[in-house]
């Protein structure tokens, strides 16, 4: 699979990294918690025949370069994507999310309803489910300024990641699609230098569900079609909030429940969810 090069765009929030595959109507990516844009690659291979597909570096994460006192909050972010895809040129867009990537794709479609072409969200952070229960000691550890030591410490020793009841065993549904070369593009980054270790603490640590129970009134209102794809096997974020995604997304088509799958199915079941957002697109 072709390794696709980071771009990179000067905005005001700072240096933004991303990748980009395929011509016609832009799609865009974004990637959750302790990730890359590297994240969508089996996704870029399959659709960018049919989209412009576009995934950033969310700020404290990747290849994305942020002043030490950037705020990195999900409604930030949005900001951050929005304004990257003006210097793009980008207007109206397709939009996909995963994990805190969907928070940020739900905050982005209530900001700018009008350039939301459709939305598709994956296991994600919905209403007041931030931080899920089954998070709460990591961002604990955030909130201590510790939690990017632990993944320096995953990125320097992946079998650590990997270990029986680790997080890998949480994520995915075979723990060992966290090869080390996965491992090294998402931690490494993350812990690079102490600015970065201390950004990825406070984008973990310093998040408020207050941001998504704000904006279900205009959930309520969106004009976009939308896809819910839900592993059902996701002890972060449990398929009630697919179907509350449902019943709240005006324009919500029904939900696909995929058995087994965990947060990070788009890596695993790729396959499967890729020919799911080609047959919504082409709908």
């Amino acid at each position: 699979m072709e390794d696709l090069q980071t771009k990179h765009q000067s905005t005001t929030f700072g240096d933004i990294a991303y990748r980009e595959s395929g011509e016609g109507k832009p799609a865009v990516f974004v990637h959750g918690l302790g990730l890359s844009s590297h994240f969508w690659r089996y996704q870029f291979a399959a659709l960018s025949g049919q989209r412009r597909c576009i995934a950033p570096d969310l700020m404290a994460h990747g290849e994305t370069q942020i002043a030490a006192d950037q705020d990195v909050s999900f409604h930030v972010q949005a900001d951050m994507i929005l304004e990257l895809l003006d210097k793009l040129g980008i207007e109206q867009f397709d939009l996909v999310g995963n994990d805190s990537g969907g928070a940020i794709a739900q905050l982005m479609a209530v900001k700018a309803p009008e350039r939301i072409r459709s939305l598709v969200l994956t296991n994600c952070d919905v209403q007041n489910n931030w931080p899920p229960v089954a998070l709460g000691e990591i961002r604990e550890a955030a909130r201590s300024g510790v939690l990017a030591a632990q993944f320096s410490n995953f990125a320097n020793e992946p079998d650590l990641f990997r270990a029986d009841g680790s997080i890998a065993e949480l994520v995915y549904e075979d723990r060992n699609t966290a090869t080390d070369e996965n491992l090294q593009r998402y931690l490494g980054p993350l812990v690079d230098d102490v600015d970065r270790r201390a950004a990825f603490d406070r984008y973990v640590g310093h998040q408020d569900h207050a941001q998504l129970t704000n904006i279900e009134a205009d959930l309520r209102k969106l004009p976009a079609p939308a896809l819910i794809v839900w592993g059902a096997d996701d002890v972060f974020f449990p398929t009630k909030w697919a179907y509350w995604l449902q019943g709240t997304l005006p324009n919500a088509r029904e939900v696909v429940e995929l058995e087994g799958a965990k947060l990070f199915f788009p890596e695993e079941r790729a396959g499967t969810l890729n020919r799911h957002i080609s047959e919504f697109w082409s709908a």
